[in-house]
């Protein structure tokens, strides 16, 4: 699967093995990440009849997290500089948990509205650039793309199992005791992070390592002047849009009374949804990689548009009854199976378009742009719905904004500067190789 690393450190070649086991605990916590931002869809349901909370005030809970994320984005990047992804990658999934206790206390929109802010701002803004600065300096740039699938594939993953245990489990325990439970899953993850995620390097004293680092900052206007930043912000935004909006609220949808399919029935169809999307992120970001790995671009535009048309078509299939579900399944499945193999390779770009001094606040000004399309998303499906009283313009505005999204990449830049093919070294490694 991974070759073993052309680079020695001190404490040797980074082996397969190693690297396999890294990928892999590293996937476990981005399956937590994933299942916490899909839950709040599913427990949302019972928590909206019992506590009265309307389509906008949804729409203000999920919308809040994406508000605390997209503000902590570009901060977390340069603090990720400076004291190393693992602390990063730990502390994000450790409070993760803790916000996951927090809100099974809830009683009113308000606190909902703030425990998911802090979540978003202090548990996810990290973790998803910290996993892909661990790519780069661990991985190759060749077998980068499939790696990052890997990992994004946890999407897939949390979206099977998520609807399969969650739903049940919102609907037989409750939402608070789900919620406990998830916070005792991701205190496991946190230690199993602790324990495999080798120490970067950062923050050591020595005088000569420190003037390396100093010599390798980057500022932020740097950054704001790279026109490839801004283009793939703008592509995730798009993304994102559709990808969260879809995410948020197809139980809401599905289990509505212009459906009316069961909270279980929906847990299912977004089950088998979720498989397809593990299959595009996997055996997408394997074939990208292997066969098209300067052809991104026209891959992106391809399942952009096949993933909105599909997500469209799923609309316009007759609603209810059991004899619906496998034609609007099939539809909301292709959705998934698209998005997840257009998401996944604009992600791996700037894997290997950014260079490792500049990678994570680069990154993280990217990711932003997708954080904010998951911000906007929410809230204005559930304005949308409230305001017409049906899913027809949520549908209507999924087509536009996925067309968009295929229009976008195309302003990406075909030709490039590639990066080292080795992987990135750690400040260590340069003030050995420099002493040597």
């Amino acid at each position: 699967m991974f070759k073993k690393s052309s680079v020695t450190t001190s404490s040797g070649n980074q082996s397969t093995l190693q690297t396999v086991v890294l990928i892999a605990s590293m996937f476990l916590g981005y399956t937590m990440i994933y299942i916490d931002k899909l839950s709040i869809s599913i427990s949302l349901v019972p928590m909206a009849k019992d506590l009265g909370i309307t389509p906008s005030q949804k729409g203000m809970i999920m919308s809040a997290f994406f508000l605390g994320y997209a503000i902590m984005q570009v901060p977390i990047g340069f603090l990720n500089t400076k004291i190393g992804s693992k602390k990063i990658l730990t502390a994000s999934i450790f409070a993760l948990g803790i916000f996951a206790a927090l809100f099974s206390f809830g009683t009113s929109v308000i606190y909902f509205v703030l425990i998911r802010f802090l979540s978003g701002a202090l548990a996810h803004s990290g973790y998803a650039q910290s996993v892909s600065k661990e790519v780069q300096a661990n991985v190759p740039v060749s077998q980068r793309t499939f790696a990052n699938g890997i990992l994004l594939s946890s999407s897939g993953i949390a979206s099977i199992l998520g609807p399969i245990f969650i739903s049940p489990a919102v609907q037989n325990l409750g939402y608070k005791q789900t919620y406990i439970i998830l916070t005792v899953i991701a205190l496991i993850i946190c230690l199993i992070l602790v324990a495999v995620i080798p120490n970067s390097g950062n923050g050591q004293a020595n005088p000569s390592s420190q003037k390396i680092a100093n010599a390798n900052k980057v500022s932020l206007g740097k950054i704001l002047f790279n026109k490839l930043v801004w283009l793939l912000l703008i592509c995730d935004l798009f993304v994102n849009s559709v990808m969260y909006g879809v995410i948020n609220w197809a139980p809401s949808f599905l289990t509505s009374d212009e459906v009316g399919f069961t909270l279980t029935q929906q847990g299912k169809m977004t089950s088998v949804a979720g498989a397809f999307f593990l299959i595009g992120a996997l055996g997408g970001s394997y074939l990208v990689g292997k066969y098209f790995a300067d052809k991104e671009r026209d891959v992106i535009t391809v399942f952009a548009i096949l993933g909105s048309v599909a997500l469209f078509t799923a609309y316009h299939i007759p609603h209810g009854g059991a004899i619906n579900m496998v034609p609007m399944t099939i539809c909301f499945a292709i959705g998934d199976l698209s998005y997840a193999i257009a998401f996944t390779t604009l992600l791996s770009l700037p894997l290997k378009r950014f260079k490792p001094a500049e990678f994570a606040p680069s990154y993280a000004c990217v990711a932003m742009g997708g954080i904010l399309g998951g911000f906007i998303a929410p809230y204005s499906i559930g304005f949308l719905v409230e305001k017409t009283g049906g899913y027809a313009s949520v549908f209507t505005s999924f087509l536009v904004v996925g067309l968009l999204f295929a229009v976008a990449i195309r302003f990406v830049p075909k030709n490039y500067t590639p990066i080292d093919a080795a992987p990135a070294m750690t400040e260590a490694e340069e003030l050995l190789q420099q002493e040597l």
